[in-house]
């Protein structure tokens, strides 16, 4: 092994990570900067493809072998997040890195959303890697080990003085992947995300009402429920009349829509969102996956200030709460109980794999007809989660599911009326349904959101389109939703509307 072939080894690996961020999609056009900057940025890719390079022949010990790994990793990279970018309208993101144990835990969650040719690409490739790997190795000298070893430790100490508070002071994903390639966006922000990690957010400076004798809170976070007539479908699709979502509005102190910044995915965004009251600002970097991060603040969340208003606290989601860690996070938020797929049946029927949402709703009345002290309960539904595969037509099937998401909320108003107890029923979509050719976030990315309060007088709804942080401080203050819009009107600067 030569210097040359160091030199060539490195060049072709920076060579291949610049080409591959040329096909990465979900950039901004470049803005003009001046060229000092931009080759700064580019520097940023430089040395990563450099650490990657020395990383990898200091396992393998040839440069062509390690320049050969570098280039397929880059690509890789690059189809993963235009895949990404294909379903949910983002490209990859350092914290989706943390998902690779849930995709090998639970594959259906993800691979619908991967085409048949890449999951072949996948296997071709990790097989032609490891190919390569093992007859590298077996021929190398120690000399190019050690070179691998030095090249790597260089570059690392290189990429941790790059002044990252600085380069990257708030997220704008799409604008940093032209700045610093998707590799370089990938390592700033995951150093941005670990510097925030370690400080904790503002507490929330609230305290809820005390717990009525009996008082009920529930709120059902739905799987990809959307106002369908708001989805622009072809015009083929059989609208579902949605006859319990109207009956919520026309009963609710208020409903609107619920700002969600996520399409088609990330569920956890919303959920911490609603549990926790903390903004995508306050978040900063965090905002990607805030469930890694969730235990700091943990003392400030929905179920922990109801806890110690005297609430009894409950978790319900009829799915395995090892997925986003929530069998940790929960009872560390407060939760008292929390209920998984163990608590319900074989779940699936029909066409869904999943619990249907009906029988989601008869555990909730159960759960509260078997307590009758104060009870918070969040239930996270499950059944409208891709793929939809059945009928033939995904539309027609992510439509057939969500009738039954639309009775629960039926069967929830129900329960509520004959349980004669003090009740406030918070139901919210997580985000919008991705189906590839038949949604997308042109149409919007609200999802619907209504508040019905218990026994229900006779009241005028308040229609008023909110972020799912606001939630939180309509489940801590259920004395008047009158004065929670003027609260949450002078938090959002008046952005947010209402109308009666």
């Amino acid at each position: 092994m030569s210097v040359l072939q160091l030199f060539y080894g490195l060049l072709a690996s920076a060579v291949a990570g610049m080409a591959a961020n040329v096909f990465v999609k979900g950039r901004l056009r470049p803005q003009g900067t001046g060229a000092g900057k931009t080759v700064f940025s580019a520097s940023v890719g430089f040395c990563l493809s450099g650490f990657v390079f020395g990383s990898i022949l200091m396992l393998c010990g040839s440069p062509v072998c390690a320049a050969v790994l570098t280039g397929i990793a880059v690509s890789a990279l690059a189809v993963a997040s235009n895949a990404k970018y294909a379903v949910l309208y983002e490209p990859l993101v350092f914290s989706d890195l943390f998902l690779l144990k849930y995709f090998i835990r639970h594959p259906c969650f993800y691979i619908f959303a991967i085409s048949p040719v890449l999951r072949v690409g996948i296997a071709a490739g990790l097989i032609i890697m490891l190919t390569l790997l093992v007859m590298a190795m077996a021929y190398a000298s120690l000399a190019g080990h050690v070179a691998g070893l030095m090249l790597a430790a260089l570059f690392f100490v290189i990429l941790l003085l790059f002044p990252v508070e600085r380069m990257a002071p708030v997220p704008d994903v799409e604008r940093d992947i032209v700045r610093f390639g998707l590799g370089g966006c990938l390592f700033i922000y995951w150093r941005r995300w670990r510097r925030q990690s370690r400080e904790l957010l503002p507490p929330a400076h609230m305290e809820p009402l005390p717990a009525q004798p009996g008082e009920v809170i529930v709120i059902v976070q739905c799987e990809s429920f959307a106002d369908p007539q708001t989805l622009a479908l072809h015009r083929n699709a059989v609208i579902p009349p949605m006859s319990g979502l109207e009956q919520a509005r026309a009963r609710a102190s208020q409903y609107g829509s619920l700002n969600v910044s996520g399409f088609g995915a990330y569920t956890l965004r919303t959920e911490y969102a609603v549990l926790s009251g903390k903004t995508e600002e306050e978040l900063g970097f965090r905002r990607f996956d805030p469930f890694l991060t969730a235990l700091q603040n943990a003392d400030q969340s929905l179920p922990s200030l109801l806890g110690r208003a005297g609430f009894r606290t409950i978790y319900m989601h009829p799915y395995d709460l090892h997925f986003g860690d929530r069998i940790t996070v929960m009872p560390g938020m407060g939760f008292s109980e929390t209920m998984g797929c163990e608590s319900f049946g074989s779940g699936g029927s029909g066409t869904s794999v999943y619990v249907n949402d009906r029988e989601l709703a008869d555990k909730i009345l159960y759960k509260i007809s078997k307590n009758s002290d104060p009870l918070f309960l969040y239930a996270v539904s499950i059944e409208n989660h891709g793929p939809w595969n059945g009928k033939g037509d995904p539309v027609a099937c992510y439509l057939s599911h969500l009738e039954n998401s639309d009775a629960m909320i039926g069967q929830l108003i129900e329960g509520l009326d004959q349980c004669q107890r003090p009740a406030r029923l918070i139901v919210l979509g997580d985000h919008r349904p991705s189906i590839p050719g038949a949604t997308s976030p042109e149409a919007g990315r609200d999802t619907p959101y209504v508040v019905v309060d218990f026994p229900s007088d006779q009241v005028v709804p308040v229609r008023s389109d909110i972020p799912p942080e606001a939630l939180f401080r309509l489940a801590l203050n259920r004395e008047s939703v009158g004065n929670f819009i003027s609260d949450v009107r002078s938090d959002l600067g008046g952005s947010g509307t209402s109308k009666l």
